[in-house]
């Protein structure tokens, strides 16, 4: 009797569930003559990103040693950090406003011997400080006989990514330490494209989404470079300033998740998502912490990546 009851429970809920989606959340009827501003809603949106920063450069761990005289190249790998993304979503009849922001901290350490003996030592130090600010407006097309809908958008992508790399050798014949600093700021802004698609998979109960977002940013920036400061016992003995340079960079981006309809009423729903998002940053100007480099080598082009776990709460009122 307890099973039983226990089923008829189950049941009651996901009927009441359906039919609140039904009748709450019906699908939009995107017609090019709907009145604007009819059928308002704004929601909130928190995000945890789990993503991992990888350059795709492998100028960036070349460097030139005075302990063993030779370029060697060191491998940073892979080491996956914890960031957030915020925004707001106005819709407005079949036309979306939307506002995003991300942030993510990625500190990335290694540290290798230079000689066989071991007693001699090279460390790096890696910091990328990533934030973007994304502004879209979209308009919702509803794709009939699928139960899905295709958004198109298009919008502003601002971005200030900081790179720091603090590079360290220690020797017998150099017992003190040799410190070299380097720093690679871009600042960029531009136009971006894409679109949202949404599929309803599952009506049931709770019902369940496939989401899928891809877009291409066209992005112009300024790149604030350091060639690097040589520090010893704590004293700067050799510097090289500051120096700017223009460039265009292309960034895709692509997210694939699912989404789950948590509850909906008249006045207040509640989704969650869970996906994966990746992205590439081109053109990305590298600063190497080489000794005895030449300016042409501690300035490397390349690439930035970042890719990872996205899972969101969204909240509609």
């Amino acid at each position: 009797m307890r099973r039983l009851k226990q089923m008829i429970s189950v049941a009651l809920l996901c009927a009441t569930t359906t039919l609140s989606a039904q009748n709450c959340c019906p699908p939009q009827n995107c017609d090019p003559c709907c009145d604007w501003f009819s059928d308002c809603e704004f929601s909130v949106l928190g995000e945890y990103l789990y993503w991992d920063i990888c350059s795709l450069s492998d100028d960036l761990q070349q460097t030139t040693t005075p302990v063993v005289g030779e370029r060697r190249n060191i491998i940073l790998g892979s080491d996956y950090q914890s960031g957030y993304r915020v925004g707001g979503l106005f819709q407005f009849s079949c036309w979306e406003f939307g506002v995003r922001y991300t942030s993510l901290d990625s500190t990335k350490e290694i540290n290798q011997p230079l000689n066989a003996t071991g007693d001699a030592f090279y460390k790096i130090q890696q910091r990328y400080d990533y934030s973007v600010l994304d502004i879209t407006l979209g308009r919702e097309i509803n794709i009939r006989g699928l139960c899905g809908s295709l958004t198109p958008f298009i919008g502003l992508k601002f971005g200030w990514i900081d790179l720091k790399q603090d590079v360290q050798e220690t020797s017998p014949n150099t017992p003190n330490l040799i410190e070299i600093e380097t720093q690679s700021d871009f600042n960029t802004y531009g136009i971006n494209l894409g679109a949202n698609f949404q599929w309803q998979i599952w009506k049931e109960c709770i019902p369940v989404s496939f989401i899928t977002r891809a877009s291409m940013a066209l992005l112009k920036g300024t790149y604030s470079t350091n060639g690097g400061d040589v520090v010893h016992d704590g004293v700067v003995i050799t510097s090289t300033d500051y120096f700017d340079s223009c460039a265009f960079s292309f960034v895709p981006n692509i997210y694939v998740g699912l989404d789950f309809e948590l509850f909906c009423c008249d006045c207040f729903w509640a989704n969650a998502q869970i996906g994966y998002e990746a992205e590439l940053w081109t053109s990305f100007e590298f600063v190497t912490g080489a000794l005895g480099a030449t300016l042409a080598e501690i300035r490397k082009p390349g690439d930035v990546s970042l890719n990872g776990l996205v899972v969101r709460l969204q909240i509609g009122f």
